[in-house]
């Protein structure tokens, strides 16, 4: 099952085959788990999400098109689950997991100070939360250029988009960013 494409797999997966599913799984949990994390901020409740988020793309999986790119269809449904997670949050919970592994992948962050990383997590956390609440056309291409470090060329192919179109909702997307960070930080 392994040479199979994403979209052959899901239609297995649509007809009942459960190992065509969990291929499916096997390929994207690291990166719908990174996501969650993103998103979240918290390491054992990311784990919880992406769990949930993919019971709920095997719930879902007769509302896919297998004429679209399953992982545009798959990373919406996971975005979005993370999404609502966050909306039913009280507005006063911080995330536990407040450490340098959050910034593993950026080293410049980790300062040593603890007042200084405390104030790293805290923008890092604000600029997630931006992400967050762009538009959809707007926050997945945002997050796979920034977060999960794509190329153009790569965010049109896996959206299945032109790469003009890909180029005006990054730059449209960065500039409502720009203005919902100065909102947070401010």
């Amino acid at each position: 099952m392994k040479h199979l494409l994403d979209e052959d797999l899901a239609r297995l997966a649509q007809r009942g085959d459960q190992d065509a599913f969990a291929e499916l799984v096997k390929r994207y949990e690291k990166q719908i788990f990174s996501m969650a994390y993103r998103l979240i901020g918290d390491y054992d409740e990311a784990a919880d999400l992406a769990q949930e988020a993919f019971l709920r793309i095997y719930r879902m999986l007769g509302r896919y098109d297998p004429e679209k790119k399953f992982f545009s269809w798959m990373y919406r449904v996971a975005q979005n689950t993370c999404i609502n997670a966050m909306a039913k949050r009280p507005a006063n919970v911080i995330p536990v997991e407040e450490t340098a592994a959050y910034f593993s992948d950026d080293d410049k962050a980790e300062t040593g100070e603890p007042e200084q990383n405390y104030l790293n997590s805290e923008i890092r956390r604000n600029i997630d939360r931006a992400i967050a609440e762009l538009p959809d056309n707007y926050r997945d291409i945002v997050y796979l250029r920034y977060i999960e470090d794509m190329s153009y060329q790569q965010i049109a192919e896996e959206l299945g988009l032109p790469l003009s179109t890909v180029e005006t909702r990054l730059f449209r997307g960065k500039k409502q960013l720009q203005q919902r960070l100065k909102e947070l930080l401010s």
